[in-house]
């Protein structure tokens, strides 16, 4: 069964980095947001210098933490150059509201300020929430430092540790993990990430063994999402926030969108 098929709905939404216009992204608060508006949520994994996995976007913190400011002296300001210790003590969320990004109302605002700034989650914290709240989730490897089967042996660990295999489909641009995990951890299924066209794209899909094709909006081809969906492959889109966009896409075989408007 492919992991898409649980969804009883046609179409999916699949909300980005959590309901981020509404949260700061990749953030608990993000993913409690979705829970109402989105079918499932996606989100970031990095590891940190000493080797914890933890939900980050970006390989720099200087656009979401003020990781500058507590840390003046650090030459470099990566996940990797970072313990867990340290990541523990910067400010995810004043950004947000500093900058407002989704020109959220004040009355929004000010309920975002009584979230506790240091409130960068766990992967672990992440997966326990996602079986409290039986949310369906794609997990998306960023960078990783250190080797590619170590990475994917811990997040595989910690995902079967919880048995939640079923609520977790592991999407990555280096396609290298997903053959990883699919050795790894045979239960669960996996999502190949593209920027970029590529030749006989559905034979090279069947060889990773994926569920789906996770393609930027720039580059879908209509004819290739019917074609892949013959050989049971579905197609997800990002990011796509317009309503007239989403329509389209819908209407045209694509099963599901990835939006920072969960209620588009």
């Amino acid at each position: 069964m492919n992991f898409f098929d649980k969804f009883q709905k046609k179409h999916i939404i699949i909300a980005h980095r959590g309901y981020r216009s509404k949260m700061p992204e990749n953030t608990i608060f993000a993913f409690k947001k979705a829970l109402n508006h989105a079918d499932m949520f996606e989100f970031d994994v990095q590891f940190t210098k000493d080797k914890i996995p933890i939900i980050m976007h970006d390989v720099s913190l200087i656009r979401t933490t003020n990781a500058q400011e507590v840390f003046p002296n650090k030459k470099s300001y990566n996940v990797e150059n970072f313990t867990f210790e340290e990541i523990k003590k910067l400010d995810n969320i004043s950004w947000f509201i500093k900058q407002n990004p989704y020109h959220l109302s004040q009355k929004e605002l000010e309920e975002i300020k009584k979230l506790p700034k240091n409130s960068i989650p766990t992967l672990k914290e992440t997966l326990e929430f996602i079986k409290n709240y039986n949310f369906p989730a794609n997990l998306e490897i960023k960078h990783s430092f250190f080797s590619k089967i170590k990475t994917s042996k811990i997040i595989c660990k910690m995902i079967s540790d919880l048995k939640i295999e079923n609520l977790i489909i592991i999407s990555s641009f280096n396609h290298e993990y997903l053959k990883i995990i699919k050795k790894l951890c045979p239960k669960l299924q996996t999502a190949a990430l593209f920027e970029k066209k590529r030749k006989n794209l559905t034979g090279y899909l069947k060889s990773l063994k994926v569920s789906a094709y996770h393609t930027w909006d720039k580059i879908v081809d209509i004819k290739t999402v019917k074609h892949l969906l013959k050989h049971n492959i579905y197609t997800n889109v990002y990011t796509v926030n317009d309503k007239k966009r989403k329509e389209f896409l819908f209407s045209h075989k694509i099963k599901g969108i990835f939006t920072d408007f969960a209620d588009i």
